[in-house]
């Protein structure tokens, strides 16, 4: 199995002044940096860069950027009251909403789907997206079980980005400068476990995105209190100021080897009516407060292959249960 290699930046100080799928086939080289390798319990090898060598300096609009460690704002919590033809060869069933945001949340349920090969994946993620064709502007985060990224068939929370449509803008994770990590408790790209069964226990990850209302970034904050760092809003165009589009759902490519459609499974592996779920879904308003979704609609590329089915309830807000099996008697 071929090791991974996780980066964390190591907070030594507490301020410092100063191609989705085209690009990942591309040789990468990295620029020297001193670092100090660590091992996570999972058995990740983590290289944790002095605060002062991040790698969002080498990206030319930060050459002067002041890093923030925490966000200025916070989306008040409310009182009890497009993406899918990117790529012929991916596959969704997602929840889509459309208006102006400032951000996201979902609680997320983890688990380790069947991918058939290397080059294919399974993912669960939420998508924050504003402009349309080369305009499209991304935030993504979730998680993905990916050999080709990782060198193993893990679930890994990630993240990713573009600004021009997925064409030579944005990376996965911390692969390109633009993201700005700066939690020191949660690893961009490291294997999230346990994972969740389907007549067993079932385990989540709480996932929020919204835009500060001083700095203009959008931040990324996992479980209770893990501020993980963010998209500086210089990055962006059509996303700079609000998000106009929102998604919420499970995702897999489909290579089509033999000319069969693949076994690759989304979410549980099972079909919406067992088990992988979002819930507690909400977005952020312009006035900066959490609010149920309205007028949501749900997208399914193939509801023989991998379907969705969204509800309401008092204790998991809006919801809904996503996933399937992929190739089977109706999905060939």
């Amino acid at each position: 199995m071929m090791a991974s290699f996780v980066l964390i930046i190591l907070i030594i100080a507490t301020i410092v002044t100063g191609n989705e799928f085209s690009n990942i086939d591309d040789a990468e080289v990295d620029r020297p940096l001193k670092k100090t390798k660590q091992k996570s319990p999972d058995g990740d090898i983590i290289d944790c860069v002095h605060m002062k060598n991040h790698p969002i300096y080498d990206h030319p609009l930060f050459k002067n950027h002041t890093i923030q460690m925490r966000p200025s704002s916070f989306p008040k919590e409310r009182n009890n009251e497009s993406l899918t033809t990117q790529n012929k060869s991916n596959m969704y069933s997602i929840l889509v909403t459309k208006g102006r945001f400032h951000g996201a949340k979902a609680t997320i349920s983890l688990w380790k789907p069947y991918v058939q090969t290397l080059r294919e994946f399974s993912l669960a993620q939420i998508w924050l997206a504003s402009g349309t064709s080369h305009e499209t502007n991304t935030i993504e985060a979730g998680w993905q079980v990916y050999k080709f990224l990782y060198g193993d068939y893990n679930p890994r929370y990630f993240i990713y980005w573009t600004a021009d449509g997925y064409q030579y803008t944005g990376c996965y994770n911390l692969k390109c400068p633009g993201f700005v990590h700066v939690s020191q408790d949660f690893a961009i790209g490291a294997t999230v476990s346990p994972v969740s069964s389907v007549c067993g226990a079932k385990y989540q990850i709480p996932t929020s995105t919204w835009r500060d209302t001083r700095s203009g970034h959008w931040w990324l904050k996992v479980y209770d209190n893990i501020f993980v760092g963010y998209w500086p809003s210089s990055l962006f165009t059509t996303l700079k100021d609000v998000a106009t589009d929102v998604h919420w759902g499970g995702e897999i490519t489909n290579n089509r080897d033999g000319s069969q459609h693949t076994t690759t499974k989304m979410g549980s592996g099972h079909f919406a009516e067992k088990a992988s779920y979002f819930k507690n879904i909400e977005i952020v308003d312009e006035g900066e407060i959490m609010k149920a979704l309205v007028g949501t609609s749900p997208i399914m590329s193939e509801e023989n292959c991998y379907n969705i089915k969204p509800g309401t309830d008092v204790h998991w807000g809006t919801y809904f249960f996503f996933g399937g099996p992929g190739r089977n008697a109706k999905c060939k």
